[in-house]
């Protein structure tokens, strides 16, 4: 009679589904919550960055700024005074050449064979340049007046500016800013020098700012982007009597 043969286990190669089944339901909730914890810090990240009220940034050019979040019509004070200032330094400052250079500066037409210095015709670009605005009544005030000796450096102006109020803001992206000054006009060939009292209320609104040049733009268009780059136009400008 044959013995009965011992059965020898074997080792399992391949798991049975009914072990495969609590182990894939272990990955997939240890995924679960590594994905869930993932979200959160994103999130975390996220409304880290919608809070921030203030950015560093720097430009391809090297230069650092800090910008902050505020309104698209909000302008700092200090941002609306530079603009008049600008305006006024630029339109009356004329020493008988261009900008920084040598040149002798022999003015801009606006037509009918009057000319301003080529500083004020810059300046004009902060002067309201939509339908109904002032800029070429500004500029034919300018040329008359603008005496011709200017453009022969016979005749220099200078503006000083003794005060500029803090900006009133009128209404949403709309501020008025009081000034006063004197401007003195020098006599380069002799006679007694002039000085002319500039007392104006500014009134300025915020606009769309420009896009920047690229790098091949011509120096009118650098200079246009500079003197707008403020994204402020003056829309009037009237008479001021201080200590009203």
């Amino acid at each position: 009679m044959l013995k009965s043969l011992k059965q020898v286990k074997r080792p399992k190669i391949l798991l049975d589904s009914k072990d495969i089944l609590p182990l894939c339901f272990i990955g997939l909730t240890t995924f679960s919550l590594l994905s869930f914890l993932f979200i959160l810090f994103l999130s975390f990240k996220v409304n880290q960055l919608s809070e921030r009220k203030t950015t560093f940034v720097q430009l391809v050019n090297g230069r650092a700024l800090v910008m902050s979040e505020q309104d698209y019509l909000y302008r700092y004070p200090e941002v609306i005074k530079n603009t008049v200032r600008q305006w006024a330094d630029l339109t009356f400052n004329w020493d008988g050449v261009i900008g920084a250079t040598k040149e002798l500066d022999k003015g801009r037409d606006i037509g009918k064979g009057k000319r301003v210095t080529t500083n004020a015709y810059f300046g004009s670009f902060l002067i309201q340049l939509s339908k109904g605005g002032f800029r070429q009544a500004v500029l034919q005030q300018l040329a008359e007046i603008t005496p011709q000796r200017v453009f022969n450096g016979q005749v220099r102006s200078k503006i000083i500016v003794s005060y500029l109020s803090n900006p009133r803001q009128t209404k949403l992206g709309e501020w008025e800013v009081d000034m006063v000054a004197t401007r003195v006009l020098v006599n380069m060939g002799g006679g007694a020098d002039e000085e002319i009292a500039i007392n104006r209320t500014f009134t300025l609104q915020a606009v769309d700012m420009p896009q920047p040049p690229e790098n091949n733009a011509s120096a009118l268009e650098k200079q246009l982007y500079e003197i707008r780059s403020a994204g402020l136009e003056i829309t009037k400008i009237s008479e001021f009597t201080p200590n009203k």
